[in-house]
């Protein structure tokens, strides 16, 4: 089958197309012929070997690329009858496993959900990791309910909101939770996105956050949701907490933090990696649960694709998106699929 692989570490030049064996099954896969890939900051990393994310990877030939959506080819003696050939699914898949830029992909079958039948394979592969990231850190890690409480609305502040996660937090705070809220972003662009996912206000991170935030009337907020490196403003989140708040971080932190600030008010921190439960096998059907809830809001029309970008399935248009991912300044899913 074709791929877009590398054989070794470094910029995009690395990346090239190359033959590869269709994989085979493990007993809980699916083999999907893939239709759309998104584009996940992650992706760079892996590429680069960034942090160490390339360490993940065992195959000589490395295919990046982990949001996908596409059509059940085969599936393995122990699905049972969840999935069927024929049918259409979206998954953000496991990082210690080939990615899905290749005509085919195996993905453990539970951490699959259902294509949402209003929205095109494109639309869908922009989806899953983002919408994963924001469940499990925010839903599950911070305890936000699914629904609306009733009286005046807690606050959000989601830092990074223009980007793929931040687009999908944005919409899932406010319009599932019931939340109000805040997003940060430093470009007029930027912030009109925020704006149009349901962001009642927008504040710059470069500049001081507490007080632009007192400037409209807002003293602290109840969630901090950091999708940029918590080493820069860790202190300053932490800050605009209010008593029994909480943060989650997606990234570690990895210099020496003051915590004791946050023992008074009884601040909680929790992190987020979307990957953690299909590398650790910790519950992955959970994965495919959320997947199939996020489905249906999405055919409900209460959350929408975070797709921005579609872009043709080569190297060079692979290239093009992991360097739009690398500067930062991407707003929303870049996605690649057949024209």
């Amino acid at each position: 089958m074709k791929a877009l692989g590398q054989t070794q570490f470094g910029g995009t030049e690395v990346l090239k197309e190359v033959s590869l064996p269709v994989p085979e099954l493990r007993v809980t896969d699916l083999l999907v012929r893939v239709k759309a890939v998104g584009i996940n900051p992650v992706d760079t990393k892996v590429r680069a070997n960034v942090g160490g994310y390339g360490q993940f990877q065992q195959e000589e030939v490395l295919v990046t690329g982990w949001d996908g959506a596409g059509m059940v080819e085969e599936v393995g003696s122990a699905v049972g009858g969840r999935f069927r050939p024929g049918d259409e699914v979206f998954f953000a898949g496991d990082l210690s496993r080939r990615g899905c830029h290749a005509e085919y992909v195996v993905v453990d079958s539970r951490l699959a959900g259902r294509k949402p039948a209003s929205l095109s394979f494109a639309e869908s592969a922009a989806v899953p990791l983002a919408a994963l990231t924001v469940w499990e850190g925010m839903l599950e890690g911070c305890g936000i309910p699914r629904e609306p409480r009733p009286g005046n609305p807690q606050r959000a502040l989601v830092v990074g909101g223009a980007g793929g996660v931040g687009t999908m937090a944005i919409q899932i705070l406010s319009r599932v939770c019931g939340l109000q809220v805040v997003a940060t972003a430093s470009r007029r662009e930027s912030a009109e996105h925020c704006r149009k996912m349901g962001a009642s206000m927008v504040i710059d991170h470069y500049k001081n956050m507490k007080e632009q935030l007192a400037a409209a009337g807002i003293a602290s907020v109840d969630y901090v949701l950091n999708t940029a490196d918590p080493n820069t403003h860790f202190e300053a989140l932490a800050a605009l907490l209010a008593p029994l708040g909480k943060m989650c971080c997606l990234q570690p932190i990895t210099k020496p933090v003051n915590l004791a600030p946050l023992f008074q008010r009884r601040i909680s921190v929790v992190f987020e990696m979307m990957f953690a439960r299909s590398m650790l096998r910790v519950s992955p059907e959970a994965q495919g649960a959320i997947l199939d809830h996020v489905s249906m809001l999405l055919d409900a029309g209460t959350l929408r694709t975070p797709l921005v970008k579609k872009l043709p399935w080569t190297v060079a248009a692979l290239a093009e998106a992991h360097a739009l991912s690398e500067t930062g300044r991407a707003i929303g899913k870049t996605v690649l699929a057949p024209v």
